[in-house]
């Protein structure tokens, strides 16, 4: 039974509950709940009447559970709700992720399972990485995709990757996740003012692997299948099998040469490496840079400026220092965060700002912006009262409210938890 004093400060805890409870918005107060699923990954929702926000954290200790990228279909055009990819694939929870084109396509780079799925359409920001999430790194990254013949000991570097007709003469990779809206160049029906397309067709006869013990870049084999002479007009097709490769460039461009130069049957190895990005085999692209280094460096918004950095619902993805450096006491933390908005009662939205300053709070080291508003989602596959919000069809629970009138809304992409290892990643590769 407890003493006399520790029921007088059980009594005195008590009042000051109940002061939190009756306190009025003019006096901002934070409501926290946590939840601990016992596979290393914590979600915490917080009301702050200031505003008022409702926001959502989910922590991540990379072990147990591993983050993964789920996309909405195997090729572009892509569309689905962040619930249903989530849960497709196994995870524990989800959130959306990357912007993405009117076409159904990533605008960023993006990279599942070690497997590049395009360079993206303009630059940004990008969260990659490791199998089993022990390493990530958050900035700009420097892609690179360095052709080797090995028969001819000649080099290429191909610039962009299912992101559309090579820009300024450059040499574009496409593989079958193009799907209609990605195609090698060239026209079925060509006049007389398009241009010829050099281009060569690779067959994979290796699995993809790691260049060496440093892990600095994936490195496939392929055997070139069709290199067309004279170029043509037509496209060149990628063939039945999912793995082939066709590069391309305009016959114009000097580069045009390096690929003339391959021929049937050559031996060529494809490297891709984000520069400064070990290990890595998951890449979802992002836009502003938020946190950087502990400090917040989020964009501000001003009269005039675009309506994104204005108050509106949120998602954005964040590390501790733990997960770039080499260090082993300090140890690797993801963050998940979700703010709702555009709905006055419930969560006005915020500023970049004040989104970067949350990340800070929870601790990170770096962090950036994802998709939001109508996109900003946060799906739990454990439904428990007191955090879920809605139920979507396929089970688990919204633990957030869309700004949607019609609920969730389909993206591209999403980064879920998975429970267990990533089984999609190549065993090579883990």
């Amino acid at each position: 039974m407890p003493s006399r004093s520790s029921r007088h400060v059980l009594r005195l805890a008590a009042a000051v509950v109940s002061v939190a409870v009756l306190a009025t918005p003019a006096h901002a107060t934070r409501y926290t709940r946590s939840f601990h699923d016992g596979r290393g990954l914590r979600l915490k929702t917080i009301r702050d009447t200031k505003g008022p926000e409702q926001i959502r954290v989910l922590t991540l200790r990379p072990g147990r559970s591993v983050p993964d990228i789920a996309p909405a279909d195997p090729a572009y055009p892509m569309w689905a709700l962040t619930s249903t990819m989530s849960a497709k694939i196994g995870a524990i929870a989800g959130v959306n992720g990357d912007f993405g084109t009117s076409k159904g396509q990533p605008k960023h780079p993006l990279m599942i399972d070690g497997e590049l799925w395009t360079s993206g359409q303009f630059a940004g920001s990008a969260i990659g990485w490791s199998a089993n999430g022990r390493t990530a790194f958050i900035g700009r990254p420097r892609l690179k995709i360095r052709g080797r013949d090995l028969s001819r000991r000649a080099r290429f570097f191909v610039a962009d990757w299912n992101a559309g007709a090579p820009r300024a003469g450059r040499i574009g990779g496409y593989t079958f996740r193009g799907g209609t809206v990605t195609r090698p160049p060239g026209s079925m029906q060509p006049q007389a003012t398009d241009p010829h397309w050099c281009a060569a067709r690779l067959v994979p006869d290796r699995p993809i692997g790691w260049n060496s013990k440093r892990k600095s870049a994936l490195v496939r084999r392929y055997t070139v299948d069709a290199q067309p002479e004279p170029c043509p007009k037509t496209p060149l097709g990628l063939g039945s099998t999912k793995g082939n490769v066709v590069i391309a460039v305009k016959a114009s461009s000097p580069r045009a040469q390096k690929l003339l130069r391959l021929k049937p049957n050559d031996t060529v190895n494809l490297s891709t490496s984000f520069k400064h990005w070990p290990r890595v085999t998951d890449v979802m692209g992002a836009q502003q840079m938020l946190v950087r280094d502990h400090h917040n460096i989020a964009p501000g918004y001003h009269d005039g400026a675009d309506h994104i950095f204005d108050y509106n619902p949120r998602t954005a993805m964040g590390i501790s220092k733990g997960c770039s450096d080499t260090v082993r006491s300090t140890r690797c933390r993801i963050f998940l965060i979700t703010i709702d908005g555009r709905q006055s009662t419930w969560s006005s939205g915020v500023r970049m700002p004040r989104l970067a300053g949350e990340l800070i709070r929870a601790g990170a080291w770096k962090a950036v912006n994802l998709d939001g508003g109508g996109s900003t989602t946060m799906w739990s596959r454990k439904r428990k009262s007191q955090f879920c919000e809605s139920v979507p069809d396929v089970g688990g629970c919204l633990v957030q409210r869309p700004s949607e009138s019609f609920g969730e809304r389909v993206t591209r992409s999403a980064i879920a938890i998975l429970p267990h290892i990533d089984r999609g990643t190549p065993r090579q590769l883990r």
